[in-house]
């Protein structure tokens, strides 16, 4: 299976993909929430005094890179990207006006989530994506013939600190895999605009599915890199 990092911004490298008439199967993606601040500036902020991921979360466009990414994804395709669920409307609202059907809400329910102002607020154990399907053609859901049927939630640790985390928002790997089980089939082609710590790349190697993923961040960027580089040596020895 074929996995291309790419160290470029995500619209630069769309137009280069348009270009060369590249269709993909599902769009998975954790894109940047846009809730850093300097300073706490109340309900926004989640409850937390100076929260701040880096400059590449600061004042990012949460329908933009929709509206590019978009025309990349064949009638039928997948696409699931985790958000904040402050801006599930402003999200929902582009989608379908780009002819996406809203399938469902996946909840990631963290097993070990980190507390903080427990004594004044609920403790946050819980991120959402949005799954939607472009078009109205017969979309991929693979639910195991074991499963009488399956709910929309996964439950995992989050990735702890230290020499295991690449990204401050890295997503479990377990999660990532679960989702591109369900949603994608062997050899599919999956796209991730933000791919950050390179786990959804990780995940479609682990998968047997084909992956193109960009990462603006020189430093996630190579570490992600050499993390896949690591797997894909270990799976050629075996």
């Amino acid at each position: 299976m074929e996995i291309t990092l790419i160290n470029k911004d995500y619209s630069k490298v769309i137009k280069e993909l348009i270009e060369k008439k590249y269709i993909f199967d599902a769009i998975i993606t954790d894109p940047p929430y846009g809730v850093s601040r300097k300073h706490q500036l109340g309900f926004s902020n989640m409850g937390r005094s100076g929260m701040d991921y880096g400059e590449w979360d600061y004042n990012f466009d949460n329908v933009k890179w929709i509206v590019e990414s978009s025309k990349l994804l064949r009638d039928g395709g997948n696409f699931i990207s985790f958000c904040d669920w402050k801006n599930f409307s402003e999200i929902v609202k582009t989608l379908q006006d780009l002819n996406f059907q809203i399938k469902d809400l996946i909840r990631w329910e963290k097993s070990n989530p980190m507390p903080r102002n427990v004594n004044s607020r609920y403790l946050s154990d819980v991120e959402f994506a949005i799954w939607a399907v472009k078009g109205k053609k017969k979309w991929t859901f693979n639910k195991p013939d074991t499963e009488k049927y399956l709910k929309p939630v996964i439950k995992t640790s989050i990735v702890p600190g230290g020499k295991n985390r690449i990204h401050p928002t890295q997503k479990n790997l377990d999660l990532m895999k679960k989702i591109i089980e369900v949603h994608t089939n062997k050899g599919d082609l999956v796209f991730d605009p933000f791919s950050g710590s390179g786990t959804t790349g990780l995940a479609c190697k682990l998968l047997q599915r084909n992956f193109v993923g960009t990462e603006i961040n020189e430093k996630y960027y190579k570490k992600s890199e050499q993390r896949i580089g690591e797997i894909t040596t270990k799976l050629s020895r075996k």
